[in-house]
């Protein structure tokens, strides 16, 4: 029983600095932000694999954070709000980033089942640029699973686990982004 109450008391507090800090108190943010830092970092971290990056990424989420807190509901849990803010801002960092043939070539086995890997088959000689844009006009759940696991080396039961999805589920959308970047038109011109 205590356990219980324990947790009520915790959610009331999280929903108090919530309330607060909507208001514009500067000491509620600062808490709040205290409080998920850590969290929020060691994410960054394990998706971006570069402190400064990982830092950056941290920042950007709760400024992020706090200009969206107006339409923020209290009562909801905090931290899985402020890591999905923050997976969206490391994927931005990735994005921008723009990693040339290098960074996919090292999983060519990752895109394909032959043994010179779909990379070839798909891409040929084309350009990080044009791969890039194919890559982009992925819908966006189907971009980030690709950005995760082939920009960010992420395995299939990390992205599952950081994206609160089945693991057949990250599979299947993989598999998806893979056959729609087969067929993309702008790639198979110059493959």
């Amino acid at each position: 029983m205590a356990r219980t109450h324990t947790v009520i008391g915790r959610d009331s507090l999280e929903d108090r600095l919530v309330r607060l800090a909507q208001q514009g108190d500067p000491s509620a943010r600062e808490e709040l932000a205290l409080r998920y830092r850590a969290a929020v970092r060691a994410q960054a971290l394990r998706m971006l694999r570069n402190l400064d990056d990982a830092n950056d990424a941290t920042q950007e989420t709760f400024i992020k954070a706090f200009r969206a807190l107006h339409s923020f509901q209290a009562g909801r849990p905090v931290l899985p709000w402020l890591l999905r803010i923050c997976s969206n801002c490391c994927i931005d960092i990735m994005r921008d980033r723009r990693p040339g043939v290098e960074a996919l070539d090292k999983h060519e086995h990752s895109l394909g089942d032959s043994a010179e890997g779909a990379w070839s088959e798909v891409f040929g000689r084309e350009t990080t640029e044009t791969i890039q844009e194919a890559i982009d006009r992925l819908p966006a759940r189907y971009r980030e699973i690709v950005a995760l696991r082939h920009y960010r080396e992420m395995e299939v039961g990390e992205i599952a686990a950081l994206l609160r999805r089945p693991e057949g589920t990250v599979k299947s959308w993989l598999f998806r982004a893979r056959a729609i970047l087969r067929r993309d038109p702008a790639l198979l011109v110059c493959a």
